[in-house]
């Protein structure tokens, strides 16, 4: 499985969720792990994008949103994709505007399928550090990426 994992980071804790995250995957094959900014057509096509952000006033940081005005429609036709931010914690209400779920509706209107929710993971304060056990939280969401594109038939074990 060859895989894209797209992150923006602004004080570091997003890159340090992308890195567990891309740990994970890679026990399926090839991941790039790549800067938001460096994103362009010629990445794709893929077998699975996971893309992150930090939530900035409750949405998508200014820096990221331009990423997929340089995408033509329907680039990821069918190909798996899971988003996740990093962020406060936040009431059950406020908890609804996370960068995470504007990013999975923008990949989802590229052509992506949803393989989970979008995921939140979850800062101190404004700069971080990410809260104790994040990281662990964060490879345990990659290996439910991992079982659910199993269970879809994405990922076809080799028969020996």
């Amino acid at each position: 499985m060859d895989s894209l994992l797209v992150y923006l980071s602004v004080f570091g804790n997003t890159k340090k969720v992308a890195e567990a995250i891309a740990e994970v995957l890679e026990s399926e094959g090839p991941v790039r792990v790549i800067g938001a900014d460096q994103l362009t057509a010629s990445h794709f096509p893929v077998d699975l994008v996971v893309m992150g952000s930090p939530t900035h006033r409750m949405s998508l940081p200014k820096e990221i949103r331009p990423v997929f005005d340089t995408l033509s429609k329907r680039i990821l036709r069918g190909t798996p994709t899971a988003a996740f931010d990093t962020c406060y914690k936040m009431s059950a209400f406020l908890a609804r505007f996370t960068a995470a779920k504007r990013l999975d509706r923008k990949l989802r209107k590229l052509g992506g399928k949803r393989v989970l929710p979008p995921e939140s993971f979850y800062v101190l304060e404004r700069e971080g550090p990410l809260y104790e056990g994040e990281i662990e939280r964060a490879r345990q969401w990659a290996g439910l990426i991992l079982e659910r594109l199993e269970a879809q038939g994405f990922l076809i074990q080799d028969a020996l």
